[in-house]
């Protein structure tokens, strides 16, 4: 199993794009099958951990980030976070796109989650094994990811804002501050989740061709088994 983790694509360069003069016309690209969606789930976790983690810390540390910063041990504690709270972005993204694509999936919505699983377990096996974590920590978050999903289709959809509150506290417990320091934050960093959470579900609405991609993802889930279980 490799030692060594890999970065996140597009974690640190995904910015929204600015609107140009003409390009109304060009349109954006359009999330229309589960390996286009499997990189949306990929790229816009790695910006919600990355814009959390890195906002606060800069933010905490004050006139001090930029040495902060060239720390080893705090670039260790950094890197260590982001891994950890990567599969719980991941969750709340995947919930987000089961809400925006329940009603176009109707009667076959069952089918459409387990699509969407398998999308986001596709993301969970494009990285090797941080160093120095546990040898399920991928497969983990697969199953955690699978049991959000499922869970969420058994109620009404959430207000996308609200969807980060459930994973808050597991966020706000890996970050790369002293507990002591940060129990007066846990406001503020799940706010920033909640808000950029918002931003990535505009994302997805202007970038899904919606009525395709749920009948590809019911076609990739019509046969799949809820066999994952919850961890």
């Amino acid at each position: 199993m490799p030692g060594e983790a890999a970065s996140f694509k597009l974690a640190a360069s995904h910015k929204r794009p600015e609107m140009g003069l003409f390009d109304f016309l060009k349109g954006r690209p359009s999330i229309a099958t589960p390996m286009a969606l499997s990189d949306f789930l990929d790229s816009r976790s790695a910006f919600l951990v990355q814009k959390c983690i890195y906002e606060y810390a800069r933010a905490r540390s004050g006139v001090l980030s930029t040495k902060l910063f060239k720390e080893p041990a705090f670039q260790a504690a950094m890197e260590a976070s982001r891994w950890r709270n990567y599969p719980v972005c991941l969750q709340n993204v995947s919930v987000m796109v089961e809400h925006a694509l329940r009603a176009e999936a109707g009667a076959d919505a069952g089918a459409m989650r387990e699509g969407l699983i398998a999308a986001a377990g596709d993301v969970c096996h494009r990285y090797p094994l941080p160093a120095g974590f546990e040898p399920d920590f991928w497969e983990k978050a697969h199953q955690r990811v699978a049991r959000r999903v499922r869970l969420a289709g058994m109620a009404a959809p959430h207000a996308i804002k609200d969807l980060p509150l459930e994973t808050a506290r597991e966020f706000a417990e890996h970050m790369p501050v002293h507990r002591d320091v940060r129990q007066f934050d846990f406001e503020l960093v799940t706010n920033n989740q909640r808000v950029n959470l918002c931003r990535i579900h505009e994302d997805f609405v202007a970038m899904a061709d919606a009525p395709a991609l749920a009948h590809a993802l019911i076609a990739d889930g019509a046969d799949a088994e809820p066999a994952l279980t919850a961890t």
